[in-house]
């Protein structure tokens, strides 16, 4: 019988299928535990090479493979939650029984088309995974994504912004105004600590593991942004607005109605920063630096509220 062979601290196999020599660790130094990889592996391998048979890997095996080889990903907590509500459905299932019917008939009713389509993004990608790069499964699923309405951009005058403002509670004003100064997404207004603000410069750094583009921004504060900051109390140390992590859903919401603008979004005071600054005349690639957008496709859909641009570009060409 073949067996597992000591390296060092582990057990290694080195084996012979269809003519190619394969050696892999199998990361134990039980010999008992060793040897049972060893005739699984083997198995697997012989499956797989000589009879051109996939492995029956279950879903639960995938989500955590899928884990691990992302654990890089920004958006990897996103990825767990989106896991945990296809494992509820999948779980010990094998990936080779999944069916499109099956994984549509499983996606969450009670949300917009635009979150269904993340779902659908998450799980195809784990099954083209599957597929081309883990070889667990002849062929994916083909899942289509529901048509999107087309991305608005919402966002309010300066009047309407000045009463949301007033409508939410007092300890949630002072950073709301400066996200309306700064244009910085939720996570880094509440994520910004007193040592990544720099007011005899006028600064503001969000590190590149914060921003969401991957790069390092430098954000300039306008007076008003430095008065605001200057105006909190010593001593300025760790998390700027203290314990705030966010803005609670239903306190937004509530504040939301009570201004008469329901549905809006706190991302949209970003787009509010940023249609301010088009309608202001702030050509297009600055307003691209200055809120650390990674394409310029991202900033066109301002190019309409600022029309002068182009009227000023007419008038350089006349007979």
């Amino acid at each position: 019988m073949s067996k597992p062979k000591l390296r060092g601290d582990v057990y290694w196999m080195d084996v012979q299928i269809n003519g190619q020599r394969i050696r892999e660790s199998l990361k134990t130094d039980d010999p008992k535990q060793a040897q049972n990889l060893y005739d699984i592996r083997r198995a697997e391998l012989w499956q797989g090479k000589v009879l051109k048979a996939k492995p029956k890997r279950t879903f639960r095996e995938a989500c955590a493979r899928w884990v691990t080889e992302k654990s890089h990903k920004k958006s990897l907590p996103e990825d767990k939650k989106k896991i945990e509500f296809f494992l509820s459905k999948f779980a010990d299932r094998q990936l080779s029984e999944l069916t499109r019917d099956e994984i549509e008939d499983a996606l969450p009713k009670d949300v917009v088309g635009a979150t269904r389509n993340r779902y659908r993004a998450l799980i195809r990608a784990m099954l083209r995974a599957a597929e081309r790069d883990w070889e667990w499964i002849t062929r994916a699923p083909i899942l289509k994504a529901e048509v999107e309405p087309k991305r608005r951009v919402a966002f309010l005058t300066r009047a309407q912004a000045e009463v949301l403002i007033a409508n939410l509670p007092e300890k949630y004003r002072m950073p709301v105004r400066f996200a309306l100064l700064t244009g910085l997404r939720r996570s880094n207004v509440f994520g910004l600590t007193w040592e990544k603000v720099d007011l005899e410069r006028g600064v503001a750094v969000v590190e590149a593991d914060e921003a969401k583009a991957g790069q390092r921004i430098v954000v300039p504060l306008n007076q008003q942004a430095r008065d605001l900051l200057a105006s909190m109390p010593e001593p300025r140390t760790g998390r700027v607005w203290g314990d705030l992590t966010r803005v609670w859903a239903n306190t937004w919401e509530a504040a939301c109605k009570r201004s008469g603008v329901p549905g809006f979004r706190f991302h949209d005071l970003r787009h509010t920063w940023a249609s301010w600054h088009a309608m202001a005349g702030t050509p297009l690639s600055v307003l691209q630096e200055l809120g650390g957008w990674h394409s310029h496709e991202m900033v066109q859909r301002y190019a309409h509220l600022s029309p002068e641009h182009l009227a000023a570009a007419a008038e350089r060409v006349g007979l």
